[in-house]
């Protein structure tokens, strides 16, 4: 223990002291308060990255994507309204693109709403809460809290996991008058916020957050989630902090390999068992820059809001705030402390929120919602004939998604692949399963799979009808379906097959010809309620009036399954003893309910099989509940989620 306490001590000016306020340019990114490519420190300057560009004569680049930037600066004179919509916009380039010898990982900008805010938080939720606990309000925000954009990049200076890999973020203000303070934080999970029931989902199973976890040594076992929190003041930069969510014992009993504790630690309430601990590299030195814009500054295609709420060109002083953080300094990228991917970052999930007052647990004031970070959809491959007759020698196989940074292999132990077996097609010219493999980027190693099944027709007659698309959408376990069919007249009937594997299909249902149309749209709709694969196949059978018949292409949907298991207790507070308990599961497995008593007193168990979705658990006392707090608390293999349940009566 007092090995430990003594690290914290001697290290601890050094996480004060660790910051430059100065223009700066790293891995050739600009970090000066100004958006401007081939433009630094207010100069004219060739050759640096940033933002945006604006015409400037140079090497540089600008990693936001401005598509459509005009039509919104245009609409807000046309239709004033809009002036209060929000709007994302991601990199320009394809994720993991190497450009002038540096990896580039992701870019995004998001416009927030503003004035009476419509992502704003009500009063007294703060940070180290779970998520789950926070309440949000729709109303007006002070102007020193009002977030208009945030901006977030990430690259590597260079293409080896010895390079520095560097996060940075910007955030414009309303407001131009006191201090201001901010928070990044870093999600594991899929964390999203519903603007139905203005409710945060898809939080962390540990009091709403991801642990990180070491073992004895002291090396990661599991990534965890991370805060990034500053304070601005009229003069500058005054403090930027690094956190991670840890066990509190964790800071007096386990020695990290990839950074040093600093002391700090904050949890929900003082008897928190989890919670935000701050951290410094552990090897010293500067880890962070920040400083904001001192003058007037052009605030790029898209504008930016003054404090009057009028659409301006730029940035008033102080407005804008810019940081950047060298995450292989100060330990939190993956290739300091692991073997694994250069493709991965320690985080996937972003929320961007503005405090009060300097107090890490200052009440949270406005935010933007959720957004994603290095997100990449998963592979998907087609063919354009599914089923090979006969006579027929060939069918060429593709991506349909393909992102050009990324390397596909495809490979197959029933069939045969004609020629190269790399690349987004290829050609085959036997029935078999084909499967195909996506890589990042050159040593990543696999990013995701699809698999294709190429079958054998034994019927195949040339049609009179012709299929001209075959199509379709999932939205809430429902696909809709729809297709063309010219020369209509001559169609007899359409079986709709499905298939949960891409090879064994069986009918869900048939059509017959529509009659008196010579081109005709069908529609049919599939339930998947009852279907718990992520992903479904379907595809047509068509049989004319003269007897021949043939298939349609294979098409599929990938469904977004909830991974998360998340409780709510409706309503809350509680009286007569009686509360009705809400849990979405991510699959079926049974579990525990537990009613603890804030004494610690667990007053109440009851065993649950959780079936995947939506479970209504009605929850009746044994013996009459006590006024107070509780937390109930839903055991499973998959760990523990808990809400705070109030009782009144």
């Amino acid at each position: 223990m007092k090995k430990h306490a003594l690290h914290i001590i001697l290290l601890f000016p050094l996480f004060l002291s660790a910051q430059i306020t100065s223009p700066v340019i790293r891995a050739n990114f600009g970090l000066d308060a100004d958006v401007r490519s081939n433009f630094f420190n207010l100069l004219w300057s060739p050759g640096n990255d940033d933002w945006f560009g604006n015409g400037s004569l140079g090497s540089g680049i600008h990693v936001i994507d401005t598509t459509g930037a005009a039509a919104i600066v245009s609409a807000y004179t046309s239709n004033p309204a809009s002036k209060g919509y929000a709007f994302a916009r991601g990199m320009r380039y394809p994720v993991l693109s190497t450009i002038s010898g540096r990896i580039l990982y992701d870019a995004s900008y998001v416009r927030d709403y503003r004035g009476t805010d419509t992502t704003s938080f009500a009063g007294g939720n703060k940070n180290a809460q779970s998520p789950q606990l926070w309440s949000t309000a729709i109303s007006p925000v002070l102007s020193k809290n009002d977030i208009t954009e945030v901006y977030l990049h990430v690259r590597r200076d260079g293409t080896t996991p010895s390079d520095s890999l560097w996060f940075f973020g910007a955030v414009g203000i309303l407001g131009t008058n006191g201090d201001r303070y901010f928070d990044f934080e870093l999600y594991q999970t899929d964390i999203s916020f519903n603007g139905t029931t203005r409710k945060f989902e898809h939080y962390g199973p540990d009091y709403g957050h991801t642990t990180w976890k070491f073992d004895a040594s002291g090396n990661i076992t599991q990534l965890g989630d991370i805060i990034f929190t500053a304070e601005y003041g009229n003069s500058g930069l005054n403090f930027i902090e690094a956190r991670v969510w840890v066990k509190k014992t964790d800071i007096t009993t386990v020695s990290p390999g990839a950074f040093d504790w600093t002391g700090t630690f904050d949890g929900d309430g003082t008897g928190a068992t989890h919670g935000y601990a701050g951290i410094i590299p552990n090897n010293g030195g500067t880890f962070y820059q920040g400083l904001q814009n001192s003058v007037s500054t052009w605030s790029g295609p898209f504008g930016n809001f003054n404090t009057g709420n009028a659409h301006v060109s730029n940035y008033d002083a102080i407005q804008f705030m810019e940081f950047g953080v060298n995450l292989s300094k100060l330990g939190l990228d993956p290739m300091t402390f692991t073997n694994g991917s250069m493709c991965n970052l320690a985080f996937g999930k972003v929320l961007v929120k503005t405090r009060t007052s300097t107090s890490f647990t200052a009440s949270i004031s406005d935010f933007v919602s959720p957004f994603s970070f290095r997100s990449v959809a998963s592979v998907a491959a087609t063919a354009d004939f599914p089923a090979m007759c006969p006579l027929q020698f060939i069918s060429n196989l593709s991506v349909r998604n393909p992102l050009s940074t990324s390397t596909y292999y495809w490979s197959t132990s029933n069939g045969h692949i004609v020629g190269s077996s790399t690349g987004t097609s290829i050609t085959v010219d036997q029935p078999g399963t084909y499967i195909v493999t996506q890589e990042l980027l050159s040593g990543c190693g696999e990013n995701g799979r699809d698999t294709i099944i190429i079958t054998s027709a034994g019927n195949c007659s040339v049609l009179a009808s012709k299929l001209h698309f075959f199509k379709g959408a999932e939205r809430q376990n429902i696909v809709a379906l729809n297709w063309r069919i010219s020369n209509n007249n001559n169609v007899n009937n359409i079986i709709i097959e499905r298939s949960l594997n891409g090879s064994n299909f069986y009918p869900i249902g048939s059509l017959q010809g529509k009659s008196g149309a010579e081109t005709a749209d069908y529609y049919f709709s599939d339930s998947l309620y009852n279907i718990d694969h992520e992903t479904v196949y379907y595809r047509l059978h068509i049989t004319d009036k003269n007897n021949g018949s043939n298939y349609s292409d294979i098409i599929s949907f990938k469904r977004s399954f909830n991974k998360t298991l998340s409780v709510q207790v409706n309503p809350n507070p509680v009286n007569n003893s009686y509360m009705q308990v809400f849990v979405t599961a991510p699959y079926n497995h049974t579990a525990t309910l537990q009613l603890v008593h804030s004494s610690g007193a667990i007053v109440q168990t009851q065993k649950l099989l959780l079936v995947k979705g939506n479970n209504h658990i009605p929850v009746a006392a044994n013996t009459k509940w006590q006024k107070g707090l509780y937390i109930l608390r839903i055991l499973t293999d998959a760990g523990p989620v808990q809400q705070k349940v109030l009782v009144t009566e």
